[in-house]
């Protein structure tokens, strides 16, 4: 044998062999090799999207969602109508709904405007949204039902006087109180009229519907418990003052408060008081009940938590001026709006105080919590939007190869344009650390390494100079291939092997 052929043989065995390592490896497989340079971002957050779709969140104005809220009084955007705004959001597929002589869309996430509406004049209605449709009663004297996507009107309904009521939709029925002293039932899909109810004076009290049931309160020093499809009386309760308060529904018990300057908790079913509690001042905020607390604002600028089924008072904090907003309760924090112009988060345990922001006006709208944001307006105009640092983007390949570093980029940005940290989980029990800070903006990349084949998360949050944490992103992906020891230690001699005789063998440096 002479030495070209040594040297013929040597090659086509080194090609032989890297052939078959290639297809050991999977890298040789052309659909397989195009999946993994596919950059795939997913984003995640610790919790289900629970919308906040009507006043005080749902049909029982619980006043609770499973979404968490802001740690710090953030404000990721703000927007300004130009008109007095009373009312109070509602939030749905990542849109906020908000009336201030005109019916607002948002981004909820940016706070651009996406459509308004015709002039409906002055609103202290909330809007409620149901099944691509917006509902919202005016001081023109009419309810209007618009369309969710672009605003445009699909029909309204004329009632005796103005509306401060914020309507509840239920069975593809709309219910609504009216100053002519009347309680509405129209259907939702073309405003005809179902049924009304006239009580003693006018109506201010938004519904609550529960068990074919309508719970309702009247400046007449009622509370009434209608049938939800014919309208007829099950019960009434007397207070002594004015109930311009909502109903909460929980456990088959019935919480409102009247400008008596006390909280009642009534039977459901018959309306026979459980308790009243006196605080200081008349209560026109609305309750928020969860975990056995009830959570009401009042005249007497504060705050306070009761026991829901004792009565007793657990905490109370003051304001600085009167609480007509209604509280907002989410994972350990109560959120609320005062007249002293500011909006505050408090612990829901012990009345603490976490936070506070000072508006531009007094605070009458009652806070909205969705998509780990919370959302509010203050009297002249303007709506704001309080969040967490953002969570970072994450590109890269969705499939790896074992032993071989893989790189991926993540983006922050700053609603202040502060620098960022990144902390990054691998999915493999390792992690960066806190690393930074960067710029605002600044893709960033970084490399890891997995030893096993399986399926990881990555997982990245950011920090804001000032200690914001960001919530988690993710981004799923798959080790499908993997190297021998063999093939790996091959490799790492054809690596050696061609730094070092690169220019000897084009062939090899080629391949």
């Amino acid at each position: 044998m002479n030495r070209s052929f040594i040297q013929t043989l040597m090659i086509c065995g080194i090609i032989f062999v890297l052939f078959g390592v290639n297809y050991v490896a999977g890298i040789g497989n052309t659909t397989g090799y195009k999946s993994n340079i596919t950059s795939v971002t997913t984003f995640s957050s610790s919790f289900m999207t629970d919308w906040w779709s009507m006043f005080h969140h749902d049909l029982n104005h619980s006043g609770y969602s499973t979404s968490p809220g802001p740690k710090t009084n953030k404000v990721l955007w703000n927007y300004t109508t130009g008109a007095d705004m009373s009312s109070s959001p509602a939030v749905a597929n990542g849109k906020i709904y908000i009336s201030s002589g005109k019916v607002y869309c948002l981004n909820a996430d940016t706070g651009a405007k996406i459509w308004e509406s015709i002039t409906v004049g002055t609103v202290y209605s909330s809007p409620a949204v149901a099944n691509d449709k917006i509902y919202i009663g005016s001081y023109d004297n009419k309810v209007y039902c618009l369309s969710a996507d672009t605003g445009a009107k699909i029909w309204d309904y004329t009632i005796g006087y103005y509306v401060d009521s914020s309507p509840a939709v239920a069975n593809d029925k709309i219910y609504i109180g009216s100053y002519d002293n009347k309680v509405y039932c129209l259907n939702a899909d073309t405003g005809v009229k179902i049924w009304e109810y006239t009580t003693g004076n006018a109506v201010g009290s938004s519904p609550a519907v529960a068990n074919d049931k309508v719970y309702i309160g009247s400046n007449d020093a009622k509370v009434y418990c209608l049938n939800a499809d014919t309208g007829a009386k099950i019960w009434e309760y007397a207070t002594g003052d004015y109930v311009f308060s909502s109903p909460a529904i929980a456990n088959d018990r019935i919480y409102i408060g009247s400008e008596d300057g006390k909280v009642y908790c009534l039977n459901a079913d018959t309306g026979e008081k459980i308790w009243e509690h006196t605080i200081g001042s008349e209560v026109l905020s609305s309750p928020a009940v969860f975990n056995e607390k009830v959570y009401v604002g009042s005249v007497d600028g504060k705050v306070y938590c009761l026991d829901a089924g004792t009565s007793v008072k657990i905490w109370e904090y003051t304001t600085g001026s009167n609480v007509l907003s209604s509280p907002a309760v989410t994972d350990g924090k109560v959120y609320v709006g005062s007249e002293d112009h500011k909006v505050y988060c408090l612990n829901a345990d012990t009345g603490e105080k976490i936070w506070e922001y000072t508006t531009g006006d007094v605070v009458r709208s009652s806070p909205a919590v969705a998509n780990g944001k919370v959302y509010i307006g203050s009297y002249r105009g303007k709506v704001y939007c309080f969040g967490n640092q953002p969570p970072p983007t994450i590109t890269g390949p969705a499939k790896g190869t074992v032993g071989i570093a893989t790189k991926y980029n993540f983006t922050a940005i700053d609603p202040d344009n502060n620098k960022v940290y990144y902390f990054i989980d691998w999915g493999d029990n390792s992690n960066s650390g806190w690393i930074g800070p960067y710029p605002s903006g600044d893709q960033i990349t970084q490399s890891h390494t997995w030893s096993t084949k399986r399926n990881y998360t990555i997982t990245a949050k950011a920090m804001d100079i000032y200690g914001d944490e960001s919530d988690w992103a993710q981004l799923q992906l798959t080790m499908p291939k993997g190297t021998t020891y063999l093939s790996s230690l091959f490799f790492e001699i054809i690596e050696r092997f061609m730094e070092r005789f690169s220019y000897a063998f084009p062939i090899l440096r080629h391949l």
